[in-house]
C-alpha cells in the first residue's frame, strides 16, 4: 500500500472529510475532486454520510445518484451498471455518423440505465428507438430516465440468450441499426486485480455482475438472435477483447463488412458492422 505523504496529511487536517475519500481514491487530487462534487450535488447534512459510503469503495455515481452521459444526466442506482465514458464516446461518434442516414429504426440491446438509447433518440429526433434488457431493475431505471427527460423510447424486457428472444419481444419488426454494450468480461478476469488487467474492487463489490460478466456467448446471441432476425444494416457492439471481435466477425454472413474501434485511451472498444452502401469503417 502506498505511504501517505505529508501533503495528504496536511490536506486532511484542513478538511477532515478528505481522509476517508483518500482511502477510496488513493490520490489527493481525485479525493479533492470527489469532495467538491459531493458538496456541489448534495446538501450539507448528507456530506458526512456520502464520504463514509465512498470510503467503503461505493461508486460515487451511486452516492450522487447521477452520471453525465453526453447531454444527459443519467440517474444511477445500485443494481444497474453505471454508464462509462468509453460508451459515451462511441455513442457520440455514432450519432455524428448517423445524422446523414435519415430516419432510422434503432435497437439497443442490454440497455441498462437506458443511456445509449436515450442519447441516440435525443440527438437523432427523427429516429425510432427501442431498448431491451433482462434485468427488471435496469428496466425500471431506464423507464425512470426516459420519463425524466421525456424522451420517446420503447423499453422492453427480454433475455438475449434465449432462443426465440427476438420474435417474442419484437415479432416480425425490423431495425436499421443495432447497438449493444453487453456483458463482456470473462469470468476468469473478473476476479483479477487492476494491476493484472483486472477489475477495480469497487466495481466487483457494488456493480451488478450480470451486467459485467460474459464472453463469446453474448456476441453469438447478438448476431444470431438480433442482427439476423432484425434484418439490420449496421451494428455497433462494445467489447474488450480481440477474440470477441474475431468471433463476431466469423458469425456474420458474407455480405457484412466489419471494423474495430479503439477508444481515446487506445484500448479496443467496439466492433462495427455494416452492409453497403452504409459504412462505419471510419467512425
Amino acid at each position: 500500500m502506498p505511504r501517505t505523504s505529508f501533503r495528504q496529511i496536511r490536506a486532511t487536517y484542513k478538511s477532515p472529510l478528505l481522509g476517508p475519500l483518500l482511502h477510496a481514491t488513493k490520490s489527493l487530487e481525485q479525493a479533492q475532486n470527489e469532495l467538491r462534487w459531493i458538496k456541489q450535488e448534495l446538501p450539507a447534512h448528507r456530506w458526512k454520510n456520502a464520504v463514509a459510503r465512498r470510503s467503503r469503495l461505493e461508486p460515487l455515481q451511486y452516492i450522487l445518484g447521477t452520471q453525465p452521459f453526453g447531454s444527459l444526466d443519467i440517474q444511477c442506482r445500485p443494481g444497474v451498471l453505471i454508464p462509462r465514458w468509453e460508451t459515451e464516446e462511441w455513442t457520440l461518434k455514432l450519432v455524428e455518423r448517423m445524422k446523414s442516414w435519415g430516419a432510422l429504426k434503432i435497437l439497443d440491446v442490454c440497455t441498462g440505465s437506458g443511456c445509449i438509447a436515450l442519447l441516440l433518440k435525443k440527438e437523432l429526433s427523427n429516429a425510432h428507438v427501442e431498448a431491451v434488457d433482462l434485468s427488471q431493475e435496469a428496466i425500471e431505471l431506464a423507464k425512470k430516465n426516459r420519463d425524466t427527460f421525456d424522451i420517446d423510447v420503447g423499453i422492453h424486457k427480454g433475455d438475449l440468450l434465449q432462443e426465440g428472444f427476438y420474435a417474442q419481444v419484437f415479432g416480425d419488426s425490423s431495425f436499421d441499426v443495432v447497438v449493444s454494450n453487453p456483458p463482456y468480461i470473462p469470468s476468469e478476469d473478473f476476479t483479477l486485480p487492476v494491476a493484472n488487467n483486472g477489475i477495480e474492487r469497487s466495481v466487483r463489490l457494488y456493480e451488478p455482475k450480470m451486467a459485467l460478466v460474459g464472453h463469446l456467448e453474448f456476441y453469438k446471441a447478438l448476431v444470431r438472435n438480433v442482427v439476423i432476425p432484425s434484418r439490420c444494416n449496421a451494428f455497433v457492439f462494445e467489447l474488450g477483447y480481440q477474440d470477441q471481435a474475431d468471433y463476431t466477425k466469423s458469425l456474420l454472413p458474407p455480405q457484412w463488412e466489419t471494423a474495430t474501434l479503439k477508444d481515446s485511451a487506445g484500448n479496443l472498444r467496439c466492433i462495427n458492422g455494416w452492409k453497403q452502401p452504409l459504412s462505419l469503417e471510419q467512425m
